[in-house]
């Protein structure tokens, strides 16, 4: 029994974007080190094995009716490795779980826009919405055009893409300007205390030592940030300032969702 139409669209789909990243990785701009072009070719080599199984692997049927939203294990386990690689390498411009834009024929499923950048200022939320507002017309086109495998769903998708390294490389910017001095925020010089056992033992520290006191937390662990993944990062350290950070995980990426943690704890002490 042949494949299904909707197996031979997300096989054409798989066969595009491995396309692309073999194009990136290929191109002497875009990906700044060889960890980068290592990880789109094994992505799009992934991409590959995942087509010709799509392609290859006969449907089951139910009482003569052919199944048509299932994909067979091996393309499935190509899809999920390449997703890993992709969410393991955020410079190379793919988003983490990109490979909704192949199943998107087979399971019916929304292809999802990437996690916010949280931008702090007008100019970069501006332009991540324009992004945004781009890319969920194209996914609308692409949606109308489900089991297409021709030029228009080739170019809707090298579209996308690019697109997604617009939005990766908006990421970089953000970082730059976030690293600057000038929108670091201000942390007091911190005296270092023993943890305080009780609400009076920590008003005594700043009586003693003033507003910035750092401790470690021990019986209050507080969760600072929590992955798309689902993961729970737990703060290990108090900075106790209002307006100042806890250092968490040994990643100044979760400082600012610490920094809320730390002013809840902060009011409840004191």
């Amino acid at each position: 029994m042949p494949a299904t139409p909707n197996a031979l669209a997300a096989a054409f789909r798989a066969r595009t974007i491995a396309a692309i990243a073999r194009a990136r990785a290929a191109s002497p701009a875009p990906i700044p080190n060889a960890d980068g072009r290592a990880a789109l070719t094994r992505i799009a080599a992934l991409l590959d094995a995942a087509a010709h199984s799509l392609e290859t692997e006969e449907p089951g049927a139910i009482g003569g009716i052919v199944i048509t939203n299932t994909v067979d294990w091996d393309a499935s386990h190509a899809l999920r490795t390449a997703d890993e690689i992709a969410a393991d390498n955020p410079a190379i411009g793919f988003p983490p779980r990109f490979t909704q834009y192949v199943t998107a024929p087979v399971f019916r499923n929304e292809v999802k826009l990437p996690p916010s950048l949280l931008p702090g200022g007008p100019v970069l939320i501006a332009k991540e919405g324009d992004l945004f507002a781009r890319l969920y017309a194209i996914h609308g086109r692409l949606r109308a055009t489900l089991l297409s495998t021709n030029e228009v769903t080739e170019a809707n998708l090298k579209a996308a893409f690019a697109l997604h390294w617009k939005h990766a490389r908006l990421a970089d910017s953000e970082a730059v300007a976030a690293d600057r001095p000038v929108n670091r925020p201000a942390v007091p010089a911190a005296v270092e205390i023993a943890a305080p056992a009780t609400p009076m033992a920590l008003r005594r520290a700043h009586e003693a030592h003033g507003p910035t006191v750092t401790y470690p937390l021990s019986h209050r662990r507080l969760p600072c940030h929590i992955s798309d993944q689902g993961v729970t990062h737990t703060a290990v350290r108090m900075v106790s300032h209002l307006g100042a950070t806890i250092t968490t995980c040994d990643d100044t990426t979760h400082r600012d969702a610490a920094a809320v943690a730390a002013r809840k704890l902060h009011d409840s002490l004191s």
